[in-house]
């Protein structure tokens, strides 16, 4: 199963003019985050989301970002990179901080960060295995297809 949306969780704490609170679920797994709501809206985050999951079925570079903020407001912003493999949806759940990356302004545009993303790899400069998640590509295509 996948998907990714907003949902109303009272058990969450937000300021409900500058946050919300998304749900992704990968599998079995489901993952609760606060978007804010300073730069994009419920749905601007929502064609982001569609535009980025296409790209990924395409094999092409890409994210979803959870929580879009700039550099002048944060010094990262969370995302989920992606990589199709074979007939899997690989997920890995990041911050993209600014610095390292010599970003900046008052505006990020998902399009220039893509080639952020690289290559897919299981585990990190140590060795060590990174965390992720594998969602079949059929299940991402029929969130596609029910989203609209």
């Amino acid at each position: 199963m996948f998907s990714i949306g907003f949902i109303n969780d009272h058990l969450i704490e937000v300021d409900l003019v500058e946050e919300c609170v998304g749900l992704i679920a990968l599998g079995s797994c489901e993952e609760r985050f606060i978007a804010h709501m300073l730069n994009w809206s419920e749905q601007e985050y929502s064609h982001h989301w569609k535009r980025a999951l296409v790209r990924a079925l395409a094999s092409e570079p890409s994210a979803l970002v959870t929580d879009m903020l700039a550099p002048t407001q944060s010094s990262h912003l969370v995302w989920w990179p992606m990589w199709r493999i074979h007939k899997e949806v690989v997920f890995h759940n990041q911050l993209l901080f600014f610095g390292k990356h010599k970003i900046e302004g008052p505006l990020i545009d998902p399009e220039q960060i893509y080639g952020l993303i690289g290559n897919y790899a299981a585990r990190n400069d140590e060795g060590t295995p990174l965390s992720e998640w594998r969602v079949p590509v059929r299940d991402v295509e029929t969130f596609l297809r029910l989203a609209g």
